[in-house]
């Protein structure tokens, strides 16, 4: 707004306030069609035709009355722009005749500003009219050389400039005529029409109310002939929805004019204007136009608002959001044919196949883009490398992320899971194993295994023979059949004495348990022991050997060491069904405790204070076993010294 007050200020200086009267056709519609008062405005709007008729409506002799055509409108790329006129102007004893051509060049300083430059050239007749003379006065009027009529070439030139809705004009006309009419000096001062150059300035500015349902365009227009003085008019123009318009102005020393018109299916303009006098020297005028709109590129108009204007825009539907240059082209820094301002990934590398927010292509989601991307179909959720390869740590050919058994031993035949294959299912690999074909579960009565997942076996998949009888602990009717005696088929003991190969052991205390495994190898005579020589046996039930309560645990003892047993199974099969399990939980090794009746086989951990004992047990009570001979946890305590 300071700038537009500014630029008023310099036409009101420049041309100051006082006016004669102006020797171009009159008319009042120039805020209808800018192209009417500067050839610089030719195609600034697009493409239009006019035609227009103003008069006074009085009797033929005497009317006043202006025909008026035109077009323009621009062409190319929208810098150039072409007009054309023609008018017919009847005023006073004088009538006009002329056909005009325009040619106008507009350069774009910004993205919303455009100077303009236009001239004009054209061919014009003017003639006396001489009944109207003769009713007015009797005297000799004639241009040069006695002559009622005269042709000559004329020029006007113009320069414009536009900014978003300010628009700016000064113009030159009748540059190259010089026509004058010859009068009697006697009567001069009743004809004074000297055909004098023309200065034309105009200044508009469209302020947008309502979100842009109302227009106020006010427009400021002044008039300089070289030999007279400056002439304002002034008018203010509300438009509502494009489609109805109504206006008033005030031109100085002629009086006010009042304006209305319409515009149909956004291609037809109608237009009425009636001047009003205001003093009785000057007729009212009546002015009718009837304005085409054929189209075209337009200063004023910009479809994808982006700024640029659609006179300037080279990519005239650019996409919505995007960041345009000064030829309202979408700045694409990375050349991904997606606008910088709707680019989620404005810096993606050249060549990458993007999506529609510019983002580059990751088909199989592994984080690296296709472009770079060497294996384009890795499975979700794998480990990749820089070049998007998916690991495979063991080297099987089967990935990490679906691989089971991701440090397979090399070498090693696999399955589709990427497992060792384990034949004889023992837990050791074939490529290992040097017994893969582990016997299993064959021929004593209880349910046929059908691998040898419970078969105990050492490292290289071989299977354990607890009494070294020749038959393997997995299919062993009795795993610890006495040292030397001869079995059945089933690795059962035959009992004949004569079949027993007796060792010569010592046992210093007679309990029957030789002195290299007795632990108390001085038990009193007929004391009852365990297998290891320990006493006393209160009763058969191993639960209440040695047993103690949590709180006789004295905490780090320097005496007594003390247990938790962890699993008492009657049978060495149920021990051996969780053996697994236990090797992988504790590191301490079993102990075999011996009755009577059979054997029974314990699983201990080891520990030092009575909070440690509670933790163990409340742990042991939440995941119990089956098959346990007695309740548990409980505790067991042994001699330091033993």
């Amino acid at each position: 707004m300071k700038i537009l007050k500014n630029i008023i200020s310099v036409f009101l200086i420049l041309f100051s306030i006082n006016a004669t009267a102006q020797q171009l056709p009159l008319l009042s519609s120039y805020y209808a069609n800018s192209y009417l008062s500067n050839p610089a405005f030719a195609g600034i709007k697009g493409n239009k035709i006019f035609l227009l008729n103003r008069s006074d409506w009085k009797n033929i002799l005497s009317k006043t009355e202006t025909f008026l055509a035109s077009y323009n409108g621009n062409f190319k790329n929208g810098s150039d722009g072409i007009g054309f006129t023609v008018y017919n102007d009847m005023r006073d004893i004088i009538s006009r005749s002329a056909v005009f051509g325009t040619y106008s060049y507009k350069v774009q300083i910004a993205k919303k500003s455009v100077l303009a430059f236009g001239f004009s050239l054209g061919y014009e007749q003017s003639k006396i009219i001489t009944e109207r003379v003769d009713l007015e006065k009797k005297q000799n009027i004639t241009f040069p050389n006695n002559a009622n009529s005269s042709n000559s070439f004329d020029g006007n030139f113009g320069i414009s400039f536009h900014k978003n809705s300010l628009n700016i004009g000064i113009a030159g006309y009748r540059l190259l005529e010089t026509n004058e009419i010859k009068l009697n000096p006697e009567t001069k001062h009743d004809f004074d029409y000297i055909f004098e150059k023309q200065l034309i300035g105009l200044i508009s500015y469209s302020f947008n109310l309502s979100k842009n349902l109302l227009k106020i365009e006010p427009l400021l227009q002044v008039h300089k002939g070289i030999k007279s003085k400056p002439a304002i008019n002034f008018n203010a123009t509300a438009n509502y929805k494009n489609k109805y318009w109504f206006g008033s102005g005030y031109r100085q020393l002629y009086g006010f004019d009042f304006s209305a018109g319409t515009t149909l299916y956004e291609k037809i303009s109608l237009g009425y204007t009636f001047a009003l006098a205001q003093n009785n020297n000057n007729n009212n005028f009546h002015e009718v136009f009837f304005g085409f709109n054929l189209g075209g590129k337009s200063f004023e108009n910009d479809k994808d608002k982006d700024g640029v204007s659609d006179l300037f825009d080279k990519e005239p539907m650019s996409i919505e959001g995007g960041i345009v240059n000064n030829d309202g082209i979408n700045l694409d820094s990375d050349n991904d044919s997606i606008p910088d301002g709707i680019d989620k990934e404005p810096n993606t590398p050249k060549g990458a196949a993007v999506n529609q927010l510019g983002i580059a292509l990751d088909s199989d989601e592994d984080g690296i883009i296709d472009l770079f991307d060497m294996q384009a179909n890795t499975p979700t959720g794998c480990v990749v490398d820089n070049f998007g390869i998916a690991s495979d740590s063991d080297n099987d050919g089967i990935l990490d992320c679906n691989d089971k058994e991701i440090n397979t031993i090399n070498g090693a035949k696999i399955d589709k899971n990427g497992v060792a294959i384990d034949t004889d299912k023992d837990g050791v690999p074939d490529v290992k194993d040097q017994e893969p074909e582990t016997q299993h579960w064959k021929h004593i009565g209880e349910k046929q295994s059908k691998d040898a997942s419970s078969c105990v076996v050492d490292e290289w998949g071989v299977a354990k023979d607890s009494d070294g009888d020749g038959f393997k602990d997995c299919i062993d009717g009795q795993v610890f059949s006495p040292k030397g005696a001869k079995v059945n088929k089933n690795g059962i003991a035959i009992i004949k004495p004569d079949e027993v190969i007796t060792e010569k052991v010592e046992d210093s205390d007679g309990d029957g348990i030789s002195d290299d495994l007795d632990l108390e190898p001085n038990t009193p005579k007929g004391t009852s022991v365990d297998q290891w020589g320990r006493s006393p046996l209160v009763n058969n039930d191993p639960s209440a050997i040695h047993r103690i309560d949590v709180n006789e645990i004295e905490d780090n003892s320097q005496i007594w060491d003390y247990y938790v047993i962890i699993g008492v199974f009657r049978y060495y099969n149920n021990l051996k069904n969780y053996q697994k399990y236990l090797l992988k939980t504790y590191d301490e090794t079993t102990q075999v405790l011996v009755t009577p009746q059979n054997y029974y086989y314990t699983w201990t951990k080891k520990i030092t204070t009575k909070e440690e004992a509670k933790a163990e047990i409340s742990r042991l009570k939440e995941k119990r076993l089956k098959d346990y001979i007695v309740g548990n946890p409980w505790m067991w305590r042994e001699s330091k010294n033993k």
